[in-house]
């Protein structure tokens, strides 16, 4: 509660919330109803390669604004867990996600209406916005756990972001190997790609689960080296 009265009672939540309503919108009117496509997931292809300058935004103060003000050494005395202090704010930031997703539930029932739905693909676009905003999310807090300045704690996790994204592009110039396999497996484009036309694998929950938590498991441990320190 106390990171979601953050987020309401600063710039922070309602940038985040008004970029990404606006982006949204734009990507709707121009992507599909001025060219008159129907694709479902066209739309969550185009947010979904924007989440990566908006998320950073999202997270950067979460832990960087406490230590630069030393407001942290009360959060840190407070008789609460390293775990659930990066469980709050995880939350608080996940939901504030989720809030600003909603104007993509107004367009898919505008296609909707016009007879552009197909169950299973929405599904899967869904869930893939879900788990990249939580990934997101969870990179951004250890960035942000990491150092005291908000700016670069921002920086940092949209070039880890990009980095995530784009190196699967580099497919196209290796030669089959473990390397390709290991490159191809950790871009989140591709997992991305998968979901949105409607394929459940299980290697991608996979990934999405086990790289969230290991961010987060970082994040927890930075803050009792904090703590401790």
């Amino acid at each position: 509660m106390k990171e979601l009265r953050q987020y309401w009672n600063s710039l922070t939540g309602a940038v985040f919330l008004a970029a990404y309503a606006l982006m949204i919108g734009y990507q709707f009117y121009v992507g599909n109803l001025l060219a008159q496509n129907g694709s479902v997931s066209r739309l969550f292809e185009s947010v979904l390669s924007m989440l990566m300058f908006f998320i950073p935004i999202l997270t950067m103060r979460l832990f960087a604004e406490e230590k630069k003000m030393h407001t942290d050494q009360l959060v840190f005395t407070a008789p609460v867990s390293d775990a659930q202090i990066m469980a709050g704010k995880f939350g608080a930031a996940w939901l504030v996600f989720g809030v600003g997703s909603l104007p993509l539930l107004w367009a898919v029932c505008v296609m909707a209406g016009y007879g552009c739905f197909q169950g299973l693909t929405l599904l899967g676009n869904f869930t893939a916005l879900c788990l990249a905003g939580a990934l997101f999310i969870a990179i951004g807090m250890l960035v942000s756990a990491c150092t005291e300045n908000q700016v670069v704690a921002a920086i940092v996790s949209y070039v880890i972001l990009l980095g995530m994204w784009s190196i699967g592009y580099l497919q196209a110039y290796l030669p089959q190997s473990l390397l390709l396999d290991v490159i191809r497996y950790m871009s989140y484009r591709s997992h991305i790609q998968r979901l949105a036309s409607g394929v459940f694998d299980c290697s991608t929950f996979v990934y999405f689960v086990s790289l969230t938590a290991l961010c987060l498991g970082i994040c927890c441990e930075v803050l009792k080296m904090r703590r401790d320190g």
